[in-house]
C-alpha cells in the first residue's frame, strides 16, 4: 500500500512537537512541509486525512479550515508504529517490493519499459515520509526479478516490464510475499459406516486449501 508522505510527515511532526501528549494542541500553520513544492493547502489536506483516520482531532475556524489539532491516543500509537517501521530494514524492503510492483503495473506501456530511476522521485518512492534509497530500490527490484514478477533490460535502476506473475500478484490484491506463500493442502476423510468391521466403509479423500490467514 502506497503511503502519503506529506500526511506521514505531519503525523511525525505532531508526535515530536507534542511528545505524545494528547492534550497538546498545535496550530496547523506552524507546520512547514519539507518540500517547497507543497501546495498552499497541503496542511489542510494532510490534517483532514488524519482526522478522517481518527489519528487527530481538530478545531475549525468559521471558514471551516482546521486551525488547531491534537493527537488522539490512537494517533500516538500509530505514529510510534510508523516511526519504528521506517527504521526497520525488513519493512522498508517489503514496502519497496509492493510499491515498485504496483507502480510498474500502473505506469508501464506495452511498447516500452519504465525506468526505475523515475520511481525514486515519485510519491510511491516514500515509505512513511522517508524516501527509499537507490540501494533499497535496487535490492527490491532484484528480488522481484528473481521471483519472476518483473523482467529487466539491464542493470540496476534500468527499464523493467511487468511479467505475467507480477500482474497476477497485483490483480490478486495481495502483498508480494503473501502472494508467493505456498498454499498447503490437507486430506479430509469422510467415512460412512455400513456393515460389519471394515466392510462397508466408504472413504473419500480430497485435498483442500489449508489457508494462510491472509486478509
Amino acid at each position: 500500500m502506497a503511503t502519503d508522505w506529506l500526511v506521514d510527515e505531519l503525523l511525525f511532526w505532531a508526535l515530536e512537537s507534542s511528545e505524545g501528549d494528547t492534550t497538546y494542541w498545535m496550530r496547523i500553520q506552524s507546520w512547514v512541509p519539507s518540500t517547497p513544492d507543497a501546495s498552499e493547502d497541503a496542511g489542510q489536506r494532510a490534517v483532514s486525512i488524519l482526522m478522517g483516520q481518527e489519528l487527530v482531532v481538530g478545531k475549525r475556524a468559521i471558514t471551516h479550515e482546521v486551525v488547531e489539532f491534537a493527537l488522539t491516543p490512537v494517533g500516538v500509537r500509530e505514529a510510534g508504529r510508523r516511526f519504528e517501521a521506517v527504521r526497520s530494514r525488513r519493512e522498508r524492503l517489503a514496502y519497496a517490493e509492493n510499491a515498485i510492483l504496483t507502480w510498474v503495473f500502473e505506469t508501464v506501456l506495452p511498447s516500452r519499459p519504465v525506468e526505475l530511476i523515475d520511481f525514486i522521485g515519485s510519491p510511491a518512492g516514500y515509505f512513511y515520509a522517508s524516501k527509499l534509497t537507490a540501494e533499497e530500490v535496487t535490492e527490491a527490484a532484484t528480488s522481484l526479478v528473481e521471483l519472476k514478477m518483473l523482467t529487466t533490460t539491464g542493470g540496476p535502476l534500468t527499464g523493467v516490464w511487468l511479467a505475467p506473475e507480477g500482474r497476477a500478484c497485483v490483480m490478486s490484491g495481495q502483498p508480494v510475499r503473501e502472494y508467493m506463500r505456498p498454499h498447503g493442502t490437507h486430506l479430509i476423510q469422510n467415512i460412512h459406516s455400513g456393515g460389519v468391521g471394515a466392510q462397508g466403509l466408504d472413504v473419500h479423500q480430497h485435498s483442500g486449501d489449508q489457508g494462510t490467514g491472509a486478509s
